[in-house]
């Protein structure tokens, strides 16, 4: 049985419970192959038997670019094996429940899913973060295992046994595993939904580029790692598409600094609206067992957003 783990990943937490997964299949079944959703297409995925998909959780949901890989990389796979994994901060979300039928609608047959707290590196976000010193030693083992319950699960299906296809959690049992802003916890408390980004409209923070500090088309840094290539240097100013997901990738990676935001008003929102529904959620979680609390409470940056401790370039590509 051939098998193959699909990834996206920005910082690398993604990549590394990829890698993990990966070692956990081929321990037993020899053959798994690991490769950026970038370089994978649908001619590419026709010789895999079980397919692994893995991203990291944006606004609460899938990355557009996996979506779009979904629609139109997974073509023609029917009767094929999948599972999916995602890392994220504090909310899991939406992910899972829109990422299994996502891929069921394609045809696939989905043995299996799992989620990951892992840290965060997002401009306005505290750092040090909630959820940050995840993947550690304990997530990696724990993908190791689940890497190889999923080759286990696609060799007894593709044996005849169906009776243990993983059935999706919905209402308030999805969100006991999959916490969001919104949801209910197992004490049947409702979080906060207004502590919540989606009160802002992230469209409003407006990417400019600095002529000055660009040096295009020498470094093309951003556009070749923008994943939805919304980024035209083409025309002038610069032009930043409707399809941009707002990761704000492009401006953390900007060797130079060139693309400007102005973090302060989302700052000032996130301290007003978001950073108390936060803590309150972090501590149900740790409360929960679903959190292995890595950074101390009185330690969280909750005055210290990431990008006031680190100048662009915040990150590096991978």
């Amino acid at each position: 049985m051939k098998s193959i783990i699909v990834y996206f990943s920005q910082t690398g937490n993604t990549r590394q419970i990829a890698g993990a997964i990966q070692a956990g299949i081929s321990g037993l079944n020899g053959e798994c192959d690991l490769a950026r959703i970038q370089d994978v297409g649908n001619d590419d995925l026709q010789k895999y038997d079980l397919i692994g998909l893995g991203s990291p959780v944006w606004h609460r949901r899938e990355p557009a670019n996996v979506l779009g890989f979904i629609e139109y990389s997974l073509k023609s796979l029917e009767g094929k094996h999948a599972f999916t994994f995602c890392t994220h901060g504090l909310y899991p979300g939406h992910f899972i429940g829109r990422v299994v039928p996502a891929l069921r609608l394609e045809g696939l047959t989905v043995v299996g899913w799992k989620s990951w707290y892992c840290s965060v590196w997002l401009p306005e976000h505290p750092k040090p973060y909630f959820t940050d010193g995840h993947p550690d030693e304990i997530d990696l083992k724990e993908a190791k295992d689940f890497g190889r319950e999923m080759a286990e699960r696609s060799r007894r299906l593709y044996d005849g046994e169906t009776n243990f296809i993983p059935i999706l959690p919905v209402g308030r049992e999805y969100h006991e595993l999959y916490p969001g802003p919104g949801s209910t916890d197992r004490a049947g408390r409702r979080s906060n939904p207004d502590g919540s980004l989606d009160m802002i409209d992230l469209r409003s923070f407006d990417f400019k580029v600095n002529k000055e500090k660009c040096n295009y088309p020498q470094c093309t840094v951003c556009i070749d790692n923008c994943p939805t290539g919304s980024i035209n240097f083409s025309v002038s100013p610069p032009l930043f598409r409707q399809n941009c997901d707002r990761c704000f990738f492009c401006e953390q990676i900007c060797p130079r600094g060139a693309i400007e935001v102005d973090w302060q008003p989302l700052a000032d929102f996130v301290k007003k609206n978001v950073i108390d529904n936060w803590v309150s959620v972090a501590e149900e979680a740790v409360a929960s067992g679903r959190l292995r609390r890595l950074v101390p409470p009185e330690e969280v940056g909750l005055k210290t957003p990431w990008y006031t401790v680190k100048k662009p370039p915040r990150l590096k590509p991978l």
